[in-house]
């Protein structure tokens, strides 16, 4: 049987008076793991040249094109994603809401998100979070609440 990744009970070596939820050194290394995963992508997305037209920059990592456009000629909550990403890493923050405006939150998410899992792998415990499935859940929420609002919206408008 696999170790936990997230320990049940408080580490013995833990700081009095510290917050957070512990974590076993499964999951301090697969912090440290999400976080390279995390600048990946955010490198792969500086090194794709943003489409004026707002989507379709993903084809350029060799995907097909959107199935949703293709087959019905309707965008998809994730069209223009990539498109988003690829203009913020270049800091053109209108051209990225423009493409797809929950990309950007989801994208400064996943940048805050890079310093918080080197925190919490150095200390051991999730920084400021004691509980993180509850923290993630309604992060996770709230950005797909968001996405299929703006996807909804955009529908509207077709």
């Amino acid at each position: 049987m696999f170790p936990p990744l997230i320990s049940p009970v408080p580490s013995p070596v833990s700081p009095p008076g510290s917050s957070g939820f512990p974590l076993s050194p499964a999951a301090r290394w697969l912090c440290l793991g999400l976080s390279l995963l995390l600048l990946l992508v955010f490198g792969v997305a500086r090194g794709l040249e943003p489409l004026p037209r707002g989507y379709g920059t993903h084809q350029q990592l060799g995907l097909p094109p959107c199935t949703s456009r293709t087959l019905w000629n309707l965008p998809c909550p994730a069209c223009g994603m990539t498109t988003s990403f690829a203009n913020l890493t270049r800091g053109r923050l209108a051209a990225a809401a423009r493409a797809n405006v929950s990309a950007v939150p989801l994208a400064l998410t996943c940048l805050a998100s890079i310093p918080w899992l080197w925190v919490s792998a150095w200390q051991g415990r999730c920084w400021k979070i004691d509980d993180p499935v509850l923290t993630l859940f309604w992060l996770l929420l709230s950005l797909m609440g968001l996405a299929i609002f703006e996807w909804a919206l955009r529908l509207s408008f077709v």
